[in-house]
């Protein structure tokens, strides 16, 4: 028994926050099927468009139809789909979805109880909405950049995609859900417009309240979780490699003075000036005495919110993560990032491999009740891939 086991969603989201969202929708049951426009031939995109590898796992526990909604006989297929799904994924720009015919108000009117998600940068609305972006640009707008970075540097790239993965695709997959609660409950469909940027501020409430409060303006390197402090912060060890510590609370850091014999610090966590500098340097010169993993060893058990900072190679290998089952295998036993959540009675799954575009077209027209001629009629009018 899987969670969302019986719930079924177009994805029209082609790269990004809204694949992210499906993938985790789909590892807790649910059936995604993804409507993929086939490559245009011609036009300033031809032979330039994006796309994900078939087997990508944040493809997997999915089925995909090649469509072309720019024609009558694709959002004829559409809108046969639409009639059996509970939820539409898209993530054009305000006002394509409309153009094409597959907008919220053409859904809802094929299926009143329909749950719609938009997923944007800037939102449906704004001056920004018909903006394009990136998730390097949504960043900067909300603040992460300039939060991110020494002080005496420049703001500094995060090492992942936060707008599209955090901002976007996991609270998008919150707004499905809830709305699919809200349906349950009340009866009633809509439309969700969730913009990355909404995201990124909500994950920056922190510092952005602050501001709003007390009108202090943060900068990076110049509060605890940015490196004002010798207690959060990263440090060199012997081998070149690095440990992060966070010992925001005083037993912590008294636990980590004592065992890496910096004793004489202990009362000195919340000094500022030249004392703060002193404990700098002295545990600058006591990570330097061993190697990363030894460090590890001596002082992650023993409550000091020490742990290492892992390469990309290093932590698929973390016994930790493995026992976890987020580095785990798929059927086919390609080695992937596992399900992120964990429900005790219904846990999610990796029950098959991302599709290659348009694998599944012609089972899900014939499950639609296209017939093997009717097929070949959409295939000819390049309807379908």
């Amino acid at each position: 028994m899987l969670a969302l086991e019986g719930i079924r969603i177009l994805d029209m989201a082609r790269l990004g926050p809204g694949p992210h969202c499906a993938q985790i929708l789909a590892d807790m049951g649910a059936e995604v099927i993804k409507l993929e426009m086939p490559a245009p031939k011609e036009g300033k995109r031809a032979g330039r468009t994006i796309t994900l590898p078939g087997d990508a796992a944040i493809r997997r526990n999915s089925r995909s139809i090649s469509l072309n909604l720019k024609s009558d006989a694709g959002r004829g297929v559409f809108e046969r789909l639409v009639k059996t799904a509970d939820v539409v994924m898209e993530g054009y720009r305000p006002g394509v979805a409309k153009r094409l015919g597959v907008d919220y108000e053409a859904a809802k009117a094929i299926r009143p109880d329909i749950i719609y998600s938009s997923l944007t940068g800037y939102g449906q609305n704004g001056p920004y909405a018909e903006y394009a972006g990136h998730d390097i640009n949504y960043l900067g707008l909300t603040g992460m950049l300039a939060m991110t970075g020494r002080s005496d540097g420049p703001p500094m790239i995060p090492g992942n995609t936060i707008a599209d993965n955090a901002g976007g695709g996991m609270n998008a997959a919150v707004g499905i859900l809830t709305a699919l609660l809200a349906r349950e409950r009340h009866g009633v469909g809509q439309q969700i417009d969730m913009a990355m940027i909404d995201g990124l501020l909500t994950m920056m409430m922190f510092p952005i309240d602050e501001h709003l409060t007390t009108g202090a303006v943060p900068h990076r390197g110049e509060t605890i979780t940015t490196g004002l402090y010798p207690w959060y912060n990263i440090y060199k060890t012997k081998d070149g490699k690095y440990v992060s510590v966070g010992a925001i609370e005083p037993w912590f850091f008294e636990n980590l003075c004592r065992l890496i014999h910096c004793d004489e610090f202990a009362a000195e966590q919340y000094t500022e000036g030249e004392t703060r500098e002193r404990v700098f340097a002295a545990f600058t010169d006591a990570f330097l005495t061993k190697t990363r993993d030894e460090w590890v060893s001596l002082l992650m058990p023993e409550d000091t919110c020490v742990a290492p900072v892992y390469g990309i190679d290093e932590l698929v290998d973390d016994p930790h993560l493995g026992q976890r089952e987020m580095i785990t295998d798929d059927a086919n036993g390609r080695r992937q990032v596992g399900v992120m959540v964990k429900l005790s009675e219904t846990p999610g799954s990796i029950r098959s491999p991302g599709p290659e575009q348009g694998q599944d077209t012609s089972a899900i027209l014939q499950e639609l009740g296209y017939t093997d001629a009717e097929v070949e009629s959409l295939r000819g009018e390049h309807a379908v891939g």
